[in-house]
């Protein structure tokens, strides 16, 4: 999964002035490795990936998704005018009013979930997945090992932002803030 998000950075600019990364793990709490103002270059962002540890436990995804919405984009953090989106990646997702709840007031704040279902487990509920991404923001693939092939080239497209790499110039202030929201449940590199 850290190779996944890796992955999907390298394919934008990362610095104060484009696209801006914050990771939150999850499993039955949820905690934020590093913060938006953290990394400015895609190098050390990629490194700070890669140095994320597993929390083992549950997947309690209405604590990360509150978690991203009253810190990692909080409005004291972000500008208001800029694009805010959330990836979620979870290979454990069942309906719960919690997660209802949280996800819809992600959603009512303009922030844009991007749901990425592991659905070889067979702890996915599909259709709960949907509900809880954007408007055309799910994305389902059968293993972790096909996460780069099946999704990465699906969130770079849908989720443009004026910041792909090789795109010059870069507009002058943060067009972009994105998180992404790890179960925790297993960590495959």
């Amino acid at each position: 999964m850290l190779s996944f998000v890796s992955n999907v950075v390298t394919q934008y600019t990362i610095s104060s002035n484009c696209v801006r990364v914050a990771v939150i793990r999850y499993s039955n709490s949820a905690d934020v490795p590093f913060q938006l103002s953290s990394y400015n270059d895609v190098n050390g962002l990629r490194q700070a990936i890669g140095a994320i540890q597993f929390l083992g436990g549950g997947s309690n995804l209405n604590v990360a998704l509150d978690l991203l919405r009253n810190q990692v984009f909080a409005s004291n953090v972000v500008r208001p005018d800029t694009a805010r989106i959330a990836i979620i990646v979870t290979d454990q997702l069942q309906r719960s009013a919690q997660i209802d709840n949280a996800a819809n007031s992600v959603k009512s704040q303009g922030i844009t979930i991007v749901a990425v279902g592991i659905t070889v487990t067979g702890r996915v509920d599909v259709s709960y997945l949907n509900s809880i991404g954007s408007s055309g923001c799910t994305i389902q693939t059968s293993d972790y090992s096909r996460l780069i092939a099946e999704a990465r080239d699906r969130i770079v497209q849908n989720q443009q932002c004026g910041c792909i790499r090789y795109v010059a110039p870069p507009p002058p202030a943060p067009s972009t803030f994105m998180c992404f929201a790890l179960s925790s449940t297993q960590f495959y590199f």
